[in-house]
């Protein structure tokens, strides 16, 4: 009975227990919007939704089918499942855009609305029809139906479930344009079952033969299979669904069978899909052709074309009925049979039911490798149903295999439970740090890597850092055959040793490494459109995307304003999918914008860009930049106050994970920045006291809190430490560097000033930056303006013209400047402090030298001569 592939496209032929129905056709014809079918199992619903799409294609109206199984198991793969036959039929008028949101569908924050606003673009008529519902939350799914259909005027949805419509079903479904067919439409009527026994059964029925057990649509065909079969008659009415579908299989099962046709059927009831190459695999060379046949001949299922190409699907409580009976069996004959789907079902992008099915076979080895080989998509893609499997497995597995308990921590971090993904990310770091390490330098580079991740999302961050070093000499140990086996996923694993570097402020080893992550490119494509487009998968694009994205928050961090703007375009060429941009991987490059737009003075896009990512607030490792950055435009903004509060809520407990040195120091520097712009010395100094003493942050802290104080001379010596200390922050060395130019040219250094200044300016010039400058006065800077060259001089004149005369910190209190007079009398008083003779030294009178001395100790801010003199000498005004 073999029959061309070419032929069995969707509804191309019907088996024999397929009877054209049209009371039910009909219903389908009147056009409604959402069809429910509800019925039970064996209610013929899959072979309805067939028909139903058979008679679509006839009419040349566009139908999507697709239903949940193994491998579609929520919403969110269904939705991307719809996108992505509809890109396939090219039905999104708005191609590019539909294709862009298929790349980045996992990263889409509310994929629904996404999917919406493309089916609102359809450029015909379409049905999308759904089976087997129930192995999800049913009123989720009707009320994200409904707000599909709203968007959406060419479109039409049919879902079939097996649970009955409730009363709260159809309280939601009241005000839409609804029809529910429910059991009592699916059963046979008694003409309608006899026509069925008799194909199935090639004998002629008497007229009143049939009773009511023959109405549900799995019963007519098992009573057919008795007769042709000449098994014992069953006694439909006395039995439950599930034992009539097993005795179903008996009766398939017969004398008249092929020998190996049971082995078939139990071996091919494990994959969701059953395609030739499967069945080869299986046992059977010929693809298991003629059992196919047979089993579509005896309605056991169908043929659905799909995006892997044409595959047999058994109906699903058949195949129920199947894999119990197969479950009979010991568990090592069963094994191997997993084993085997376990590896087609990765080979063809069914990740998930590749991961379950090692996980059933108990083959915790072949289990890492393809956990290790899909976790980017797994934990994008069906985080509940792999925390749902690895939960079910014993705690002394995730220990033995501690890739599989650092998979569990990933897709727990997506789901938003960051304490408990942080015990299994502490529990796979120490379960890798006691292995040795493989010879392989393939497994080597995946262990350390894995051991770098656990690292560093459990807070070992010195720890993560030496361990990423280990990463790049692996890598650099591969010839090209190795690195061409890592091409998929190499880039995303360098990428994680970047972000190792960056959390110990290790900047250069986080450049040079991310910079040869972005190096790799991806050797092959998957084409999964049939107009021959290549579509790359989620996992290859992302790893340069992750190195490109993190290098421009890099050097962003860093000052590196010209290198960050370069990445960025790069970027921007390159067109990354939207979803990317503001999900974990975009963080970074979110940050360079914003970085970037502070530069410029456009503090709306750099909140914008900032607002794009803050729903991450918690569940990033990237926090503390992210924070940090914020509160730097709240500040900038004349919003202390709120700077303020978005720090302390960040730093409260359990608000966040746990922060690097380096982190830290950023944090403290932020806060004491707004603690300065509240007019809080105290507090500033507070926030910096636990940094070491040389480092650049304390010491501008310390500079900036003595230049808004008037001790010139304290803030002139700790800026020029910070500037000695090669701060690789160019943006805060800059701003060392005007404290310096400023402290000097109050003090009358003005060559010091002049140096400094003019090395500040030139960097800012270099870097199309006037953050620094946004955080002084006008008139501080038109001080040093006149102290600097030409060219910086121009680059002042184009941030004056535009700048707001005060800054976010409170105005720098004038310079102490002594008359003449008044220094000559400061100079007597170190002699004596008798008036008469300070008088007589100075060949005035006692009166004279009274006002005189009286306005040197204002000008000082002192009572007494002791706290004058000590004033006068800090500022090197007794200096001869």
């Amino acid at each position: 009975m073999e029959q061309d592939p070419g032929r069995r496209a969707r509804g191309a032929r019907l088996p024999l227990h397929m009877l054209d129905r049209p009371r039910l056709t009909e219903v389908f014809d009147r056009g409604h919007a959402l069809t429910v079918v509800s019925g039970p199992a064996g209610g013929g619903k899959s072979v309805l939704l067939s028909q139903w799409a058979a008679v679509q294609d006839s009419r040349g109206i566009a139908s999507v089918r697709l239903g949940f199984d193994e491998n579609m198991t929520n919403e969110h793969l269904m939705l991307r499942d719809i996108l992505a036959q509809l890109v396939v039929q090219d039905l999104i008028a708005d191609r590019s855009g539909a294709r862009s949101t298929l790349r980045g569908f996992d990263s889409v924050r509310d994929p629904a609305d996404e999917l919406g606003r493309l089916l609102g673009e359809l450029s015909r008529d379409c049905v999308i029809m759904i089976d087997n519902a129930e192995r999800v939350d049913e009123t989720s799914l009707l009320r994200r139906a409904l707000d599909l259909l709203d968007a959406a005027p060419l479109l039409r949805i049919v879902v079939a479930t097996r649970r009955s419509t409730v009363t709260r079903t159809l309280q939601m479904l009241v005000s839409a344009d609804v029809c529910v067919i429910g059991p009592a439409h699916l059963f046979f009527t008694r003409d309608e079952a006899r026509d069925v026994v008799e194909r199935v059964s090639a004998q002629k029925i008497p007229p009143h033969a049939l009773g009511d057990e023959s109405a549900l649509p799995l019963a007519a065909r098992a009573l057919g299979l008795t007769i042709a079969t000449q098994s014992a008659p069953v006694e439909i009415a006395a039995i439950e669904v599930q034992e009539l579908a097993d005795a179903l299989m008996a009766g398939l099962i017969g004398a008249d069978a092929p020998a190996d046709f049971e082995e078939f059927l139990l071996r091919t009831s494990i994959p969701g899909r059953v395609t030739r190459e499967i069945a080869e695999r299986l046992g059977w060379p010929d693809g298991g052709a003629e059992h196919l046949d047979r089993a579509e001949l005896y309605g056991l299922g169908m043929w659905e074309a799909g995006a892997d190409g044409l595959a047999f699907l058994y109906t699903p409580l058949l195949r129920e009925a199947l894999v119990r009976r197969l479950d009979q069996r010991s568990s090592e004959s069963v094994a191997p049979i997993r084993r085997t789907v376990a590896l087609w079902a990765s080979e063809n992008g069914r990740h998930l039911e590749a991961l379950t099915n090692a996980l059933r076979a108990k083959d915790y080895v072949l289990a890492t490798r393809l956990g290790r080989k899909s976790w980017f998509i797994l934990s994008r893609s069906s985080p509940q149903d792999v925390e749902s499997l690895l939960r079910r497995e014993n705690p002394v597995v995730l220990a033995r295999h501690p890739l599989l308990g650092m998979l569990l921590a990933l897709v727990l971090l997506r789901l938003g439970q960051r304490l408990r993904a942080f015990a299994y990310f502490q529990g796979a770091a120490l379960s890798l740090r006691r292995r040795g390490l493989d010879d392989d330098p393939v497994e080597r580079f995946w262990m350390l890597s894995a051991k770098t991740l656990a690292e560093r999302f459990a807070g070992q961050f010195r720890r993560s850092g030496a361990t990423a070093d280990l990463v790049v000499a692996a890598y650099g140990e591969m010839d090209a055959e190795q690195r061409a086996e890592c091409t998929g996923f190499a880039a995303l694993l360098l990428s994680n040793c970047g972000l190792s570097f960056l959390q110990l402020g290790r900047i250069s080893d986080a450049v040079e490494v991310l910079e040869l992550g972005m190096t790799i490119h991806v050797a092959h494509t998957v084409v999964i459109l049939e107009d021959g487009v290549g579509l790359r998968m989620p996992d290859d694009g992302g790893g340069w995307y992750h190195c490109a994205a993190a290098l421009a928050g890099a050097y962003a961090l860093r000052g590196r304003l010209s290198d960050a703007r370069r990445v960025l375009e790069e970027i921007d060429d390159a067109d990354p999918p939207p979803a990317w941009r503001t999900e974990q991987f975009g963080i970074l490059e979110q940050i360079a914008h914003a970085i970037v737009a502070v530069a410029a003075l456009d503090l709306a896009e750099a909140r914008h860009r900032t607002d794009s990512i803050a729903h991450h607030l918690g569940t990033t490792e990237l926090w503390p930049y992210l924070v940090c950055i914020r509160s730097e435009i709240d500040l900038r903004d004349g919003h202390p106050a709120e700077a303020s509060r978005l720090l302390t809520h960040a730093l409260g407990r359990g608000v966040n994970s746990a922060v690097s040195d380096h982190g830290s120091s950023r944090l403290a520097f932020a806060q004491a920045m707004t603690s300065l712009s509240m007019r809080d010395q105290a507090a500033a100094r507070r926030a910096v006291a636990a940094l070491p003493a040389d480092e650049p942050p304390r010491k501008v802290i310390e500079a900036l809190v003595a230049l808004l104080t008037r001790d010139d001379p304290h803030a002139f010596a700790a800026a020029e430490v910070a500037q000695v200390e090669r701060d690789p922050d160019l943006d805060r060395a800059c701003l060392a560097a005007l404290i310096t130019a400023t402290a000097a040219a109050r003090l009358g250094r003005h060559e010091a000033a002049a140096r400094a200044a003019s090395w500040a300016v030139a960097v800012m010039r270099e870097e199309h930056s006037y953050a620094p400058l946004a955080l002084f006065g006008t008139d501080v800077l038109r001080e040093l303006r006149d102290l600097c060259a030409a060219a910086e001089r121009e680059y002042l004149d184009s941030y004056l013209s535009r700048a707001s005369e005060t800054g976010p910190f409170p105005a720098l209190p004038p310079p102490v400047r002594l008359t003449s007079r008044e220094l000559a009398v400061m100079r007597e008083l170190r002699r004596t402090s008798s008036t008469d003779a300070l008088a007589a030294a100075l060949f005035v009178s006692p009166n004279t030298v009274k006002v005189q001395r009286r306005s040197a100790y204002r000008k000082l801010g002192a009572s007494n001569r002791e706290q004058a003199l000590l004033r006068a000498a800090e500022l090197g005004l007794l200096d001869e």
